[in-house]
């Protein structure tokens, strides 16, 4: 296993928050503490504040790809992972996923955050079929990061028990799956799954709550399987990443 030392590259497509609490600065954020760099590709411009989400727009797919064109037009630094949040439309997830591809983008680590709602619970995918939209992204997803209510909304029917969550995951196209236990009662249990294989990765629940989590995670995953880490190493290392911004936030 070579670990990269000099902070990789790591192109993000997400919506863009202007308190900074989720979305692309959160994510840039979180890339920075996996020791890693970002681009930043809107796909949307919301409305949010202290009190959470208001509105979004959907970015028109043709200027998303041509912020992606844009990176890597003149052949120098390629991405060596991407992270994709919030996407605002089914056509927007459409045209990323066919651009995500091809070359030079095609072999490179992608992190898929199906992020379906804001946590006020305004739609943030406008889309009829959330898995319909988003099932050629997330079959090129070397990890889909969904929360328990975004899984049950792609499976499209209520998860109650951690082998229903499983079972969930599997039917997802995408190589592995992070389904993330925040949203449970008790104990927050992530569950990393992979074929047949399930590992259940641990936390710590705090008292309070804070946004962009989330996003923070996918993006910190991201980072570093770009640096090199195997998939469950930079899983646990995202987590913890997670947990450090938590325990500061939470402080103030």
């Amino acid at each position: 296993m070579k670990i990269s030392v000099h902070p990789p590259r790591v192109l993000v497509c997400a919506g863009l928050d202007p308190s900074g609490g989720a979305g692309l600065v959160a994510d840039l954020e979180a890339l920075a503490a996996a020791g890693a760099r970002g681009w930043a590709v809107a796909t949307a411009l919301t409305a949010q504040g202290p009190r959470g989400a208001r509105a979004s727009v959907p970015t028109a797919p043709d200027l998303l790809l041509a912020q992606v064109d844009a990176l890597l037009d003149g052949g120098g630094e390629i991405p060596r992972a991407v992270k994709t949040g919030m996407l605002g439309s089914a056509a927007n997830a459409s045209a990323l996923a066919e651009r995500l591809s091809e070359r030079p983008l095609a072999r490179v680590p992608l992190v898929v955050d199906p992020v379906l709602f804001a946590s006020s619970g305004l739609s943030l995918l406008d889309a009829g079929d959330a898995r319909a939209a988003l099932d050629a992204l997330l079959a090129r997803a070397t990890l889909a990061t969904p929360n328990w209510p975004e899984l049950e909304a792609l499976a499209g029917r209520p998860l109650g028990t951690e082998e229903e969550a499983v079972r969930a995951a599997r039917e997802l196209p995408s190589r592995a799956v992070l389904v993330k236990g925040g949203h449970r009662e008790g104990e927050p249990v992530d569950l990393l799954v992979r074929g047949r294989t399930m590992v259940r990765i641990r936390g710590r629940r705090r008292p309070g709550t804070a946004r962009g989590t989330g996003c923070r995670l996918a993006s910190a995953a991201a980072g570093f399987l770009a640096r090199g880490f195997p998939l469950e190493e930079a899983v646990r290392r995202a987590k913890r990443v997670v947990e450090r911004y938590l325990d500061r936030a939470l402080r103030g």
